[in-house]
């Protein structure tokens, strides 16, 4: 049995990622790089074009079946629900940059636990070496998932396009020939 879930800024939380439309990969940019996270809010997205992206995909689409209780759920699009166990699941090709997922399954735990009143938990399944890790909406990631949606309203609020250095994640990044890292 899941325990109740509260928190005394989910409401507040709430409005702003309903206000400024923020997703689970926000959640997960904002922590790679904030000039992806400027592009993605304001709409530049070049994923259709990156062949890594589209190798994922493909991969995810032929060997992992989407869990279609998830459509319709803005914001929310991972893997895989339990909602009996209220886990939410998203898989990962490799085990990188789990700083930056940990954000995003935490946002998809966050939103459900806000919405079901249920505190809900998140697996980040990690495909190349099968093994998987568990992700807890304890104190220090809600209050990393709140600074988030402050760092992402200053972000979409902004119309300078933030500096980025050139960190490890570049070369493999899907802006990286329209981005020019500083």
């Amino acid at each position: 049995m899941t325990q109740k879930f509260q928190w005394n800024r989910s409401a507040a939380f709430f409005e702003r990622v309903d206000r400024l439309e923020l997703h689970g990969l926000h959640f997960q940019h904002v922590n790679l790089c904030e000039r992806r996270a400027w592009m993605y809010l304001h709409r530049v997205n070049f994923a259709q074009w990156n062949s890594r992206v589209a190798t994922g995909a493909a991969h995810q689409a032929t060997h992992y079946q989407r869990d279609r209780s998830t459509v319709g759920l803005f914001g929310l699009a991972p893997d895989r629900v339990d909602w009996d166990q209220a886990i939410v699941f998203e898989n990962k090709g490799t085990g990188g940059a789990s700083g930056a997922v940990d954000r995003q399954i935490g946002f998809y735990a966050l939103m459900l636990s806000i919405a079901t009143g249920r505190a809900w938990t998140g697996r980040v399944q990690v495909l190349t070496n099968r093994r998987w890790r568990q992700v807890e909406l304890g104190d220090e990631l809600l209050s990393g998932l709140w600074d988030d949606s402050l760092r992402l309203e200053r972000l979409f609020e902004s119309d300078r396009i933030p500096d980025a250095p050139r960190i490890g994640l570049c070369t493999s990044c899907s802006l990286a020939a329209f981005c020019g890292n500083d």
